[in-house]
């Protein structure tokens, strides 16, 4: 019997907050020098999360459409504009292909995943389609951040291979499909990483949080099983099309390779 979920008035907030301390300490003791950002990640996490709460109250309690797309369209450009600043190397237009790769991909899995496979009713049905969403965004963001920083490494690893591609006739992408390649497995090995160990190292947030929240762990399992494939898609495409968008940003209009300073 699954019982009712705890409520968790603002001070267990500042209690758990109070663990942080734990990792201060060990950061302290080693000379990590890692106190500052832990405070100001806590503190930003706190100012965060309690803002987007009460947003999304807001949202979910007049669920309007247009409302939920906006905030949609609104972690896409956030998750874009973070996965340019992980790049060691920044290269104009770079934000707006990451736009592009995560939003698309993103669009693919929400209106497979949520619209014909969980199919809510309606179909925007925030309940569903904000964490879900959220996820699908969040794992788009992380796979094309690692695809386009294995593919500048590997652009410049192989920047001679594939000049000389380039010299005897063959195209930019022929030229490049090596460095492509390892890119979107790079993207790629962390979900599939996640998926081998699900259930016997850890259990997922999706399912923890169902849990917690009082549904039974049978129908949290089917919930995370439908949600980690779904992901494994999203991933996928998110890998292969910053990859394919970006690398067209290593050659100029006559197939001449360039790289970044």
């Amino acid at each position: 019997m699954m019982s009712d979920m705890i409520h968790l008035p603002i001070w267990t907030i500042i209690a758990a907050a109070g663990m942080v301390a734990i990792a201060a300490i060990v950061s302290l003791l080693l000379r990590l020098r890692l106190e500052k950002d832990m405070i100001v990640g806590t503190l930003r996490a706190f100012v965060q999360l309690m803002a987007v709460g009460l947003i999304l109250d807001w949202i979910f309690k007049l669920d309007r459409w247009y409302l939920i797309t906006a905030w949609l369209l609104l972690m896409i450009g956030i998750a874009a504009y973070n996965a340019m600043r992980r790049q060691g190397k920044r290269i104009p237009g770079l934000t707006q292909r990451f736009i592009l790769a995560i939003g698309l991909s993103s669009f693919i899995s929400i209106l497979l995943g949520i619209g014909l496979i969980i199919r809510p009713t309606p179909f925007w049905d925030p309940q569903y389609i904000i964490p879900i969403g959220g996820m699908i965004i969040g794992n788009a963001m992380a796979s094309a951040a690692l695809s386009v920083n294995r593919l500048f490494s590997e652009m410049k690893n192989r920047a001679g291979e594939i000049e000389a591609a380039l010299s005897l006739g063959s195209n930019a992408y022929s030229a490049s499909l090596p460095a492509m390649r390892a890119a979107v497995k790079s993207g790629m090995m962390h979900i599939i990483s996640t998926t081998m160990v699900v259930g016997l190292v850890h259990l997922p947030g999706m399912m923890t949080g169902q849990i917690v929240g009082g549904i039974e762990p049978s129908e949290a399992v089917r919930y995370q099983l439908v949600i980690m494939y779904i992901l494994i898609a999203t991933t996928a495409l998110s890998s292969l099309l910053s990859t394919l968008l970006i690398c067209k940003l290593y050659f100029d209009e006559r197939s001449h390779m360039i790289l970044p300073e």
